[in-house]
């Protein structure tokens, strides 16, 4: 628990020389270093790499078991109260902050790669209100989000790129998806994702590719395969839709895509995914306008450059190995460049539009 500490020191001045003023000044100004110091001393052993890239927060083994085999990242007070000691330790100049689990895999009572909770919002135009609860984590407003990757590799071969496309969408298309192939199907609303909607390319939250839709007639349509919640993590860029979200792209960059609802089958194979769908809306740069409104700040004044805080639980000091794993996933996800690999990092990803700073 943190304790303010308060102290009254009472000076009794008497006649001395200059020199003896300034060092007593100096003994005070030392002492009063030394108890800030302390108040805002963290409840964690929090280590930096020699980088300045990534931390480790340290937890006991009860603590760090409890936190895995609870999904205690869900529990919002848990979870507040451990960022705020995390702001202790470090200044508040970040815009999201991503912890990621020392674990080979992901724990076995957690069913999830990654997860994004939005903790402050400033933009108008893609769906969302604006808000702000970045306080309630230790931040006085610039914190926009926080994620969690449950396993020590998953910064780069995992969901990255995907959770962090939360932050912007999907809030306000109303897609639609299914849980199985087959006939008779109802269809439910997709909140967050992109379900059966098209896209100039697969997209980080799903969808398919617009250029692969043909109409079959009588509400059948044939699209390449898609994945209606992820089209395979960091191994894919955002779409254009999605870029325009994040404010790295203009809406006059947006092509036509189609929205399909009232999903009564679905029939994928290895090369096709074949549907009937009673609803087919198309949205055009007018339309997403008329939806969403403008997007403000648009992308010519929009943030493209962001500060990332990257903080390792773990329950025993990582190793090494450990070190050398997370802060090369660190580097690659921030490098400001192509990387010629089969993976997106965050500025191949935006189509060098983006910027991600990581660490200190």
């Amino acid at each position: 628990m943190k304790k303010i500490f308060i102290f009254l020191i009472f000076f009794s001045f008497s006649f001395c020389s200059n020199d003896q003023e300034e060092n007593d000044q100096q003994i005070i100004d030392d002492e009063i270093n030394q108890i800030e110091d302390q108040t805002i001393q963290s409840d964690h052993l929090i280590t930096t790499s020699p980088n300045g890239k990534v931390s480790s927060l340290l937890m006991t083994l009860s603590e760090y078991n409890d936190w895995k085999s609870n999904d205690q990242f869900t529990n919002t007070s848990k979870r507040e109260e451990l960022f705020k000691d995390i702001y202790k330790h470090f200044s508040d100049k970040y815009d999201f902050i991503f912890l990621v689990l020392n674990e080979d895999d992901i724990p076995e009572n957690i069913n999830y790669y990654g997860m994004l909770i939005d903790v402050s919002n400033s933009i108008s135009g893609i769906g969302l209100d604006k808000y702000d609860y970045s306080a309630r984590y230790g931040s006085s407003g610039k914190l926009k989000a926080v994620m969690q990757l449950t396993g020590l590799t998953f910064l780069k071969n995992g969901p990255a790129l995907h959770e962090l496309m939360h932050n912007w969408g999907n809030y306000g298309l109303p897609s639609e998806n299914v849980d199985e192939p087959g006939s008779n199907l109802t269809s439910y609303p997709y909140y967050a994702h992109w379900g059966f909607t098209g896209g100039s390319s697969r997209g980080q939250l799903g969808g398919f590719n617009q250029n692969s839709l043909k109409s079959l007639g009588s509400n059948r349509y044939s699209v390449d395969p898609f994945g209606a919640f992820a089209n395979g993590g960091n191994s894919v860029p955002f779409n254009e839709f999605e870029l325009y979200l994040m404010g790295m792209a203009p809406i006059s960059s947006v092509k036509s895509f189609d929205l399909f609802g009232d999903i009564t089958s679905w029939e994928p194979s290895e090369t096709k995914f074949d549907f009937k769908a009673n609803s087919r809306t198309t949205y055009n740069q007018e339309a997403i306008i008329n939806l969403l409104g403008p997007r403000v700040p648009d992308s010519t004044d929009s943030q493209k450059e962001f500060n990332l805080l990257v903080v390792v639980l773990t329950d025993t000091e990582l190793t090494e190995i450990q070190w050398d794993t997370i802060n090369s996933a660190a580097d690659w996800f921030s490098f400001n460049g192509s990387d010629n690999s089969f993976l997106f990092n965050f500025h191949e990803a935006t189509n060098g539009s983006g910027k991600i700073l990581i660490g200190e």
